[in-house]
């Protein structure tokens, strides 16, 4: 038999199908080979859809029909080059609460190249409401045209999913490839950035906190990202000390992310 190495069907003698449709109940039709198998999460990220077929590995291991292809686990991620329109589905799976603000699928500068990082921020915005910053986040300011940024969280713990392609939130990085605009995914989580601090997180709402980690593990899980990649914007821009936020141990953030 020919085995492939994403497979979702067998070319082998009559016997060893009639073996393999029996022990899946699938019809005959059903075992045709796909050309992708993946996470079905991902796939929707990727901008594919699931469907019917046989994969190895887990059962959440789908075939994956069109779409741009994903990462496939750390440090591998692969091009892309399509609008990140499983965003909010990723983040419904995980159990958090989304928000989908109006024209996100189509909005953005030119589509994502890959999803290699991630990167965290702060608004520095307003000190009451949930995400007073939409707005800006979504539209830009005089200089900079918006998005500039793809997600947002509020201070409920509630995220807001503003953009499918590239968005300016990261500026020069040091190392473009990951972290720029075009390779990583920006998080806008609401805050006034005071105190002005590195160490801990208590000035935080624990329910935004907690909903911070817990959207970073389900977007680093979809597109491949390893820890080591998810950085503060105070860590990924250059020159040194050009940015201050988030002002929470970026340390602490990633120990949590395992």
């Amino acid at each position: 038999m020919y085995i492939y190495d994403c497979w979702c069907a067998i070319r082998a003698s009559q016997e060893s199908k009639s073996k393999l449709l029996a022990v899946h109940r699938l019809p005959l039709a059903v075992i045709t080979r796909c050309t992708t198998c993946k996470d079905a999460a991902a796939c929707r990220a990727g901008g594919g859809t699931p469907h019917a077929g046989i994969c190895p590995g887990a059962a959440n291991i789908q075939c994956c029909k069109g779409g741009g292809s994903t990462p496939t686990g750390p440090g591998t991620s692969k091009p892309i080059n399509t609008m990140l329109t499983g965003l909010a589905d990723i983040l419904r799976g995980a159990g958090l609460k989304v928000v989908e603000v109006a024209g996100w699928k189509t909005r953005g500068h030119g589509v994502m190249s890959s999803v290699k990082g991630i990167i965290v921020h702060h608004t520095a915005g307003p000190a009451t409401g949930d995400f007073p910053s939409l707005g800006v986040v979504r539209d830009g300011t005089s200089s900079l045209s918006g998005p500039l940024a793809q997600l947002g969280l509020g201070r409920t713990g509630t995220w807001f999913v503003i953009a499918a392609g590239r968005s300016y939130h990261a500026g020069s990085t040091l190392d473009d490839s990951i972290y720029g605009n075009s390779n990583a995914i920006g998080i806008e989580a609401e805050g006034t950035g005071l105190p002005a601090t590195d160490s801990g997180h208590a000035h935080w709402p624990e329910v935004q906190y907690q909903s911070y980690v817990k959207g970073v593990k389900a977007l680093q899980k979809a597109y491949g990202v390893p820890t080591a990649r998810v950085l503060g914007h105070k860590e990924a821009a250059v020159p040194k000390g050009r940015k201050i936020d988030p002002n929470f141990s970026m340390a602490e953030f990633r120990s949590k992310l395992g």
